[in-house]
């Protein structure tokens, strides 16, 4: 089977902190491209209520959070991998 997404660990340890602070219940996050298959496509990461996600999302339930995957996204996000890099910067 096709992965549609790859999430490292870093980067869903991340996310989940964000939605630890948001302290709302059952929050996650939501990937979709706007415009997709067009010049103007973007890649897109949001909150998500309960309320706000797609019934034909597809849920993917990492150790950590869930996330929802718009499905009309899932062919342009195939094999994309999340990944979180930290840089640390320091004052001069």
């Amino acid at each position: 089977m096709t992965e549609i997404i790859n999430i490292t660990k870093s980067a869903e340890e991340y996310l989940s902190n964000l939605l630890k602070d948001k302290n709302e219940e059952n929050l996650s996050v939501r990937i979709f491209i706007s415009d997709p298959g067009t010049p103007k496509a973007e890649t897109c990461l949001a909150y998500c209520k309960p309320d706000e996600a797609e019934p034909d999302d597809v849920i993917i339930e990492l150790d950590l959070m869930n996330v929802n995957v718009e499905k009309r996204s899932i062919p342009f996000l195939v094999d994309a991998r999340l990944t979180l890099t930290m840089i640390h910067l320091e004052d001069n």
